[in-house]
């Protein structure tokens, strides 16, 4: 059996029980206490985020499935992000898939109903054949998942860089609608309650949470992958939903499988589990095996003894498998049992209290670099072509993102997604990262990725409310690897808490690393949820209209998408909250007053790609650049490519309402909106940019559907 213990856990359990486990307990403790389910490399840290408000109803408890915020009217939405990076890289259909059913068993264990889905997708340079075959694969994966359950894939991210040549990530997010005096917890309250599964128990994504708690290897590992059924995922979804009132606790069987899910749910409490019991799909399963198994379209439910049958019927309905298999019992000992004589006892405070670590850190050393001559027009056209910056139509129409007749803005439409709520809310939903900047500056980055988030939410009339976040690092026993895993975190928390978008969920991902030990770059991802004000934008262009931008362009350079084509080189950014909260909160009004047309935060890429999209449309802009308020006096190199936070492009019809209601918002009028197709005239030099958008509109379908 391959653990992820190190000797000194190993020694530490023996001195501990006073004994050597037997190999079913120490499956059992690896499951528990690899860093997939235990946090212990980060668990310190993640204590530091702000998880409190008057909107969270559920936030970061042990052990439960998801978080949950307040939206009016008795209502709560359920938020949870998780990824399935490792799986995907073995079994990119599979990985993706799975991900997407295990997100919307977190969702339904809160007894909410899943109504949205995001993908933030990031993956190796395209050139080569088998980063095409894993993104064609994940996004098929999604796909047939979301749609065969009826799930809408609302938005997301996609990605481009060689880090992730080897390991992909796979961020799926999953938002839930509930009545707030509805959610269930995922934790038993009492003893005495009954262990119901549901769902076959067979051989594949055996020792997943292991696996995933250790980098890559190289070698076949593809019995670590769970296999996707959606269409069982669908009587689990319709089923758990319809039950959730008559038991008292629900829970996802997913990392670590039944062993993490008993003891997860048991919480202090002890358990009685009986694995002859357990439906299985194989024949034969040794004890180890039925453990730690990560079979999907499984649930666990603590049930009242008299409501056993009850709850069991209706899976039966459906010719699905329901046992009881055991009971909670007083005494904190978690027991497995098997033909009679217990393979598995141990002290629940054993298995939860795993050691915490806190791993050296080192600062990395920066290799900066004189400021290289950088041709205007080569680097405007280098990076609109880019991967990043196409329509990412190929993959998301592949998505049925319209079932359920909730979704307000589409993918592509907007920086944010827009769904309407049963007390007809309107809420927007957004994810985000940026890597590049995190290799240079892990803390700034946290702070920026929040910042950032927080006004895609506003350029559609939302006000965030609340965030979940993945922290996305190779090994943390790498110094300079857990030095930028901390400042990421402290970066997060600072924004987070500034925003009072507290975190009420999240999930930390160690070991993203090649074959050969190179980590990928620090890829902290957050997704924020907000609720419309009062209106909501619908972004639209037409000729004529004026170019507002909002915000003072700095003289920030490093670590932004025109160093990562050209070298590191210059300062990086510095994220002035105050300034994005002012500027997020001018463009709500104007949303509100009817000033916005068109409204596009200026991030990555700096206001080059935030005019991008206006000129996809068919029209023509006319920029003057000494209109651009900045730091850098005439350095045009800065004015369009800067990624300085706290700025937005609008388009509007009385550009003067922006001047006269700055309220300390930097907003300057820099140009127009002209019916020249796709020519973008920066002062007197015109660009046609005809092959940028036709490059735009149909790259991804050329290199991926004629590979």
């Amino acid at each position: 059996m391959r653990l992820s213990l190190s000797a000194y856990e190993m020694e530490l359990v023996r001195k501990k029980l006073g004994r050597e486990p037997t190999e079913a307990e120490w499956a059992t403790i690896d499951a528990l206490w690899s860093e997939h389910c235990s946090y212990k490399s980060s668990k310190v840290y993640l204590r530091s985020f702000p998880s409190t408000g008057e909107r969270v109803v559920m936030g970061i408890e042990d052990w439960q499935d998801a978080g949950a915020l307040d939206v009016g009217d008795g209502w709560a939405i359920v938020l949870k992000l998780e990824s399935h990076n490792h799986p995907s890289a073995i079994d990119p259909f599979n990985g993706a898939a799975t991900g997407v059913g295990g997100i919307i068993r977190d969702i339904i264990s809160k007894g909410a109903v899943p109504i949205a889905l995001l993908d933030m997708i990031r993956v190796g340079n395209l050139n080569k054949d088998r980063n095409r075959w894993l993104l064609k694969n994940i996004i098929k994966g999604i796909g047939f998942y979301g749609n065969s359950i009826g799930v809408p894939v609302v938005g997301g991210e996609l990605s481009f860089d060689e880090t992730y040549d080897d390991n992909p990530l796979v961020d799926v997010a999953g938002i839930g609608i509930v009545r707030k005096d509805k959610i269930v917890p995922s934790v038993a309250k009492q003893p005495g309650l009954r262990i119901v599964i549901v769902g076959l128990t067979g051989l594949d994504g055996l020792g997943g949470a292991s696996f995933a708690s250790r980098k890559l290897s190289g070698e076949n590992e593809i019995g670590a992958v769970q296999i996707a059924d959606p269409f069982a995922g669908k009587i689990v979804l319709d089923v758990t939903l319809a039950v959730a009132d008559k038991v008292d606790a629900i829970k996802d069987l997913g990392g670590g499988g039944l062993v993490v899910g008993v003891t997860e749910m048991a919480n202090g409490l002890g358990a009685v589990v009986d694995l002859d019991k357990v439906p299985l799909r194989v024949s034969d399963l040794t004890p180890e095996e039925i453990l730690i198994s990560e079979t999907q379209e499984r649930m666990l439910f603590a049930v009242k003894e008299e409501k056993v049958k009850e709850v069991c019927k209706e899976f039966e309905y459906y010719e699905y498998p329901c046992a009881e298999i055991g009971y909670f019992t007083e005494d904190s000992i978690v027991r497995f049992r098997y033909k009679g004589k217990d393979v598995v006892k141990l002290p629940s405070d054993l298995l939860l209290s795993p050691s915490l670590f806190m791993w050296d850190v080192k600062r990395p050393t920066k290799q900066v670099r004189e400021r290289p001559e950088i041709n205007i027009e080569e680097a405007i056209r280098k990076m609109l072509i880019h991967p990043d910056f196409v329509s990412k139509e190929w993959a998301y129409s592949q998505f049925d993102y319209e079932v359920g007749t909730s979704t307000v803005i589409k993918p592509g439409e907007a920086d944010a997604s827009v769904i309407v709520l049963p007390n007809q809310k309107l809420l927007a939903v957004k994810g985000d990262a940026n890597p590049d900047l995190c290799e240079e500056d892990a803390y700034e980055c946290g702070k920026y990725i929040v910042a950032e988030t927080y006004r895609n939410l506003a350029t559609v009339g939302a006000k965030g409310i609340g965030i979940v976040d993945h922290l996305q690092f190779g090994d943390p026993r790498k110094p300079e690897v857990y030095y930028t895993f901390v400042e990421a975190l402290r970066g997060i928390a600072e924004a987070a808490k500034f925003f009072n978008t507290p975190v009420v969920g999240g999930k930390v991902s160690f070991h993203n690393e090649n074959k050969e030990g190179k980590p990928i770059k620090p890829t902290p991802l957050v997704v924020m949820a907000g609720l419309v004000e009062n209106k909501f934008l619908r972004p639209s262009v037409e000729n004529g209209l004026s170019v507002v931008m909002l915000g003072l362009t700095r003289n920030e350079l490093r670590g932004t998408f025109l160093t990562k084509l050209y070298g590191s080189f210059g300062d990086v950014p510095k994220v002035r909250l105050n300034e994005d909260l002012l500027a997020s909160e001018l463009i709500i009004q104007g949303i509100n007053e009817g000033k916005v047309k068109f409204a596009k935060d200026v991030g990555r890429g700096g206001l080059v790609t935030a005019l991008f999209p206006i000129l996809i449309k068919d029209f023509g802009l006319e920029i003057q650049t000494r209109q651009i308020k900045t730091d850098a006096g005439d350095d045009l190199l800065v004015k369009l490519f800067s990624e300085s936070s706290g700025r937005f492009v609008v388009l509007t019809d009385d550009p003067e309402w922006f001047i006269r209601n700055k309220k300390g918002v930097v907003a300057s009028i820099i140009g127009k909106v002209n019916s020249e197709s796709h020519v973008l005239k920066i002062d007197e030099k015109s660009l046609d940019l005809s092959q940028e958008v036709e490059n735009y509109h149909h790259y991804l379908y050329k290199v991926i559907e004629n590979d």
